[in-house]
């Protein structure tokens, strides 16, 4: 993991980003002022806008730059591994997601089934063919990790039709709120 960028531009000065466990520490250097922030992993969109030579990680709340690094500083493998991370940084802090520990969830396949027979009787499938997809392949695989991973991105992905899930289909909710921790 990359966890400090160092960034020099001759006239918009130095820039030196630092990830943290939960946030990105940066201080700008200019020839007249240094500027130093802070920013939280869990208020910015992991998708960096890239405008001209600038590419920003904007706020989720009001969409506003609030941290912006030179495109390919200082070279562009470490600012793509960079951005990477910050990506990674950015995802693995937004605790609204489902994720998949490394031991996996337990998966009861009669809940599983009841949940995959209520979704395709109530919700449009159309609104939720990836999901559908990956709970009926997790079905086959109930202790496969990446089918685990699967059904979780396809959940995150959803975005407003989440809700009808959750009401058609808590076990979902329930299967992923309770994975196995790895100590």
């Amino acid at each position: 993991m990359t966890s400090k960028l160092v960034q020099k531009h001759p006239i918009k000065g130095t820039r030196e980003f630092q990830l943290t466990e939960d946030e990105i520490q940066y201080t700008i250097q200019s020839p007249f002022k240094t500027n130093s922030l802070s920013v939280l992993f869990d208020v910015l969109d992991p998708e960096p806008v890239i405008k001209g030579s600038i590419v920003s990680f904007i706020s989720k709340v009001n969409k506003e730059p609030l941290v912006e690094l030179l495109l390919n500083k200082p070279d562009k493998n470490t600012f793509d591994q960079f951005i990477k991370d910050v990506q990674m940084k950015i995802t693995e802090n937004d605790f609204g997601r489902f994720r998949v520990g490394d031991k996996g969830i337990d998966v009861d396949i009669a809940r599983l089934d009841e949940s995959i027979d209520m979704l395709q009787k109530n919700v449009d499938p159309n609104e939720i063919e990836l999901l559908l997809s990956a709970l009926i392949e997790l079905k086959t695989k109930p202790d496969d990790i990446k089918c685990q991973n699967n059904v979780a991105n396809a959940f995150n992905d959803l975005g407003f039709a989440q809700s009808q899930v959750i009401i058609y289909a808590p076990y979902v909710n329930f299967m992923f709120s309770g994975y196995k921790y790895s100590v």
